[in-house]
């Protein structure tokens, strides 16, 4: 095997280990303190990290992969997480090819954009649609907050993903 698919292997494995750690961390209760009872989603920040870095093909699958994750634990696992993560991990991709550049004010603002749309479809297509009162409250009252917790928490997975790229970088 060659020194460059070891290394893009490596990486990529990495990768792999990072998301089944955020799925763990975002998932499993007490494993990570949330503030007022409003949890972050690492998921969706690592998948729009891993799209920036890694562009839209593997960020696409990456972000499937994640999305798989979060529709294992979701109550209603219908492929909703997987669908819109690989939509987000490739839409990622594609606009640092195209028209953006890579760097954290970047990631914070893909992030951020990426983390209202997730959480205004959630709010729309299983609380709205499912007859829940009190679904604008729901809304502002933990969605919100914890769009804003996620995105404060994304530099540190950006920068994460930026040491990978930087450790396993292929000459």
């Amino acid at each position: 095997m060659r020194k460059k698919t070891r290394i893009l292997l490596l990486r990529r494995g990495i990768f792999v280990l990072l998301i089944l750690a955020a799925h763990l961390l975002q998932n499993t209760p007490g494993a990570f303190p949330s503030v007022f009872g409003v949890r972050a989603y690492f998921l969706l920040s690592l998948t729009v990290c891993l799209g920036l870095f890694e562009r839209e093909i593997a960020g696409a699958l990456f972000g499937a992969f994640a999305g798989v994750l979060w529709d294992s634990v979701s109550p209603l696992g219908d492929g909703f997480h997987a669908l819109l993560f690989m939509l987000i991990g490739a839409a990622c991709g594609i606009l640092i090819n195209t028209i953006m550049r890579n760097n954290l004010i970047t990631a914070m603002l893909l992030s951020g954009l990426a983390h209202v749309l997730y959480v205004s479809l959630y709010v729309i297509f299983f609380v709205v649609a499912e007859g829940v009162d009190g679904a604008g409250w729901l809304f502002a009252r933990y969605y919100l907050p914890s769009v804003l917790f996620s995105v404060l928490l994304t530099p540190l997975v950006y920068l994460l993903v930026r040491a990978v790229m930087r450790r396993t970088r292929i000459e």
